[in-house]
C-alpha cells in the first residue's frame, strides 16, 4: 500500500472517529439532560421560583396523604395574550408537580373539553379548579393575571402562584377561623387604611382563612350577663389600647385564657399596661428600647434579633429581618409564676439599651450610663399557660399569650416595610390559634407582587431546538471532519 494511501486512511479514520465520539457525547448529554432536567431561574428577583410559603403548603398537603387535583382550562384562542397566559399557567403547574408527590394536574383546551368543563361547572376561559377530597377552590382568570397601562404600554402580570397559594390555605383550613379585636379604648382599627391602621393585616389574615371581627367587652347582653369572649374565637387581639381596660374586661380576657384561648397584646411606649400581664410574669419598663443597628435612614427603628421559638423558626433559618419602631422594653420576672412558661421572641443586640432621655449626638440617642439601662432588651415574648396552674382551668388546653412592646410592626406603616414583618405577624396568629403546622416563612403576605419575566418556548420552538441539537450540530462536526480529511490529502 502506498504511503500516501496509508496516510489518507489514518487521517480519515481519526477524523471519522473524533466526529463519531463527539456525536455520541452530544447524544448522551441530551439524553441525560432530558431525563434529569434542572431548572435555572434567571428572572429578576428569582420571580419564577416557587416561594417558600408555597413549598411549605405543598409539604403540609402532602403530609396528609390526600391527592390535590388541579384542572386548568386554556384561555380564549386568537387573543394576543392567550399564548403567554397558557404558558404561564402550564409552567406553574409543572413547577408545583415537581415539588409534590401527590399533586395531579391537567391543562385542558376549553373549546375541545366542553363536557369536562360542564361537569365541573366551569363556564369561562382561563378557569382553574383545585380539588382535594370533597373540598374545592375555584380561581378565575382575573385572579391569575393583572393588567396595567394602556395601548402600547399595556402590560400583564402573572399572579398565579399567589392565587394558588391562597387556594392551598383554604384547602388546609376548610372552615374559617375568627380573630376578635378588642375595641373601645382607641385601639388600632382593621378598617383604617392609613399608616396606623390594620387593613393590610386584615387582608393578609383573610387570605389565610381568618375573619377579623370587633369585640366589645364593655357591654353586656340583654340578660345582664357579664361580657365574655365568644365561643367561636380562635385568637383575641388587644392592639395598643389608649385607655385602661376596666376590671370586668380584664376578667373577661383572663376567662378566655382560662378556657385555653390565644391572646395577643400589642403595646407602645406610654400606653396603659393591662394589669393581668403582671400575673403572667411580664413587666413593661419605662423608656424606649434602642440599639446602634437601625433601619436606614431611621434612628428609632431597631432590627431585633430572633430568639429560638416556633414563631421565629422559619424567619431565623431564612435570615429574614423584622423591623420595629420606637418599641417599649419588656421584662420577664424571675422566677415565673406557677403554671407559666415564657420565652423571649425578639430582643435587641448586646449593644442595645433602654433609653430614658438625655443628650443627642448627630440627631440620635446614645447610651448614657447612670441614666439608661444596658441591654440586651426584650422586645416581644411568648407565654404558655399550663392547665391547672392558676389561670387555665384543668381539662382545658394550654393557653398562649404573645406580648409585643411595639404595635407598629403589625400596622400598615411597617407591615410591608420590614422584610419579615408580614410573615412574623401571621406566624404569631397561627401560633396563638394552635395551628403550628402552618408556621413558617410567608412571603408576599400583604399581597404585593412583582412582574415576572418569562421565556416562553412553544412546541415548534422545541422541535427546532431538538433539530439543531441532534441534526445540525452533528452535521457541522461531520463537515468539519470531511474538510480536515480533504485538507490533509497529499501530505
Amino acid at each position: 500500500m502506498k504511503q500516501s494511501t496509508r496516510r489518507l486512511l489514518a487521517f480519515g479514520s481519526n477524523a471519522t472517529l473524533v466526529s463519531t465520539m463527539v456525536l455520541a457525547v452530544m447524544v448522551l448529554l441530551y439524553v441525560l439532560a432530558d431525563s434529569r432536567r434542572i431548572r435555572v431561574d434567571l428572572s429578576e428577583g428569582a420571580s419564577n421560583t416557587l416561594q417558600a410559603e408555597t413549598l411549605q403548603k405543598l409539604s403540609l398537603l402532602d403530609s396528609d396523604g390526600q391527592s390535590v387535583i388541579i384542572t386548568a382550562f386554556t384561555s380564549q384562542r386568537g387573543k394576543e395574550e392567550s399564548p403567554f397566559k397558557d404558558q404561564a399557567v402550564e409552567d406553574l403547574l409543572k413547577a408545583l408537580d415537581e415539588r409534590s408527590a401527590l399533586l395531579e394536574w391537567r391543562l385542558l383546551d376549553f373549546d375541545k373539553e366542553r363536557i369536562t368543563a360542564e361537569k365541573l361547572g366551569v363556564t369561562e376561559y382561563g378557569h382553574v379548579v383545585i380539588q382535594r377530597g370533597t373540598d374545592r377552590v375555584d380561581i378565575k382568570d382575573r385572579e391569575l393575571f393583572r393588567r396595567s397601562g394602556k395601548g402600547a404600554d399595556r402590560k400583564i402580570e402573572f399572579l398565579g402562584e399567589a392565587a394558588v397559594s391562597r387556594a392551598f390555605s383554604q384547602l388546609m383550613t376548610p372552615s374559617r377561623k375568627v380573630v376578635y379585636i378588642v375595641g373601645g379604648h382607641g385601639e388600632l382599627s382593621v378598617d383604617a387604611s392609613d399608616p396606623g391602621g390594620l387593613s393590610e393585616l386584615a387582608a393578609a389574615l383573610d387570605r389565610e382563612r381568618y375573619d377579623v371581627e370587633p369585640l366589645n367587652l364593655l357591654a353586656s347582653d340583654n340578660t345582664g350577663a357579664l361580657p365574655e369572649v365568644p365561643e367561636d374565637a380562635s385568637v383575641v387581639l388587644l392592639a395598643r389600647p389608649r385607655q385602661p381596660l376596666t376590671p370586668q374586661e380584664e376578667d373577661a380576657l383572663l376567662g378566655w385564657l382560662g378556657r385555653g384561648g390565644g391572646l395577643a397584646v400589642w403595646l407602645d411606649v406610654g400606653v396603659p399596661v393591662p394589669a393581668f400581664l403582671r400575673r403572667l410574669g411580664v413587666n413593661v419598663l419605662e423608656g424606649v428600647a434602642l440599639q446602634p443597628e437601625m433601619q436606614v435612614p431611621y434612628r428609632d427603628r431597631p432590627i431585633p434579633r430572633y430568639k429560638s421559638h416556633a414563631i421565629t423558626s422559619g424567619l431565623l433559618d431564612e435570615q429574614i429581618s423584622t423591623v420595629l419602631a420606637f418599641p417599649a422594653p419588656l421584662q420577664l420576672v424571675d422566677p415565673f409564676p406557677e403554671g407559666v412558661a415564657a420565652s423571649v421572641v425578639l430582643q435587641t443586640t448586646r449593644d442595645g439599651w433602654i433609653d430614658r432621655g438625655g443628650t443627642l449626638e448627630g440627631g440620635g440617642a446614645v447610651f448614657e450610663p447612670g441614666l439608661d439601662s444596658p441591654g440586651p432588651v426584650d422586645l416581644a415574648v411568648a407565654i404558655d399557660l399550663r392547665p391547672g396552674g392558676g389561670i387555665v382551668r384543668p381539662g382545658r388546653p394550654a393557653a398562649r399569650v404573645f406580648v409585643s412592646g411595639d404595635s407598629d410592626q403589625f400596622a400598615n406603616v411597617l407591615l410591608g416595610e420590614g422584610p419579615g414583618n408580614a410573615a412574623f405577624a401571621l406566624n404569631v396568629i397561627h401560633w396563638l390559634a394552635g395551628d403550628d403546622r402552618r408556621l413558617g416563612v410567608v412571603q408576599g403576605a400583604v399581597g404585593r407582587s412583582t412582574r415576572s419575566r418569562r421565556l416562553a418556548v412553544t412546541e415548534e420552538d422545541t422541535r427546532v431546538i431538538n433539530g439543531v441539537a441532534l441534526g445540525l450540530m452533528p452535521m457541522l462536526v461531520a463537515l468539519l471532519g470531511i474538510i480536515t480529511w480533504f485538507s490533509r490529502r497529499g501530505r
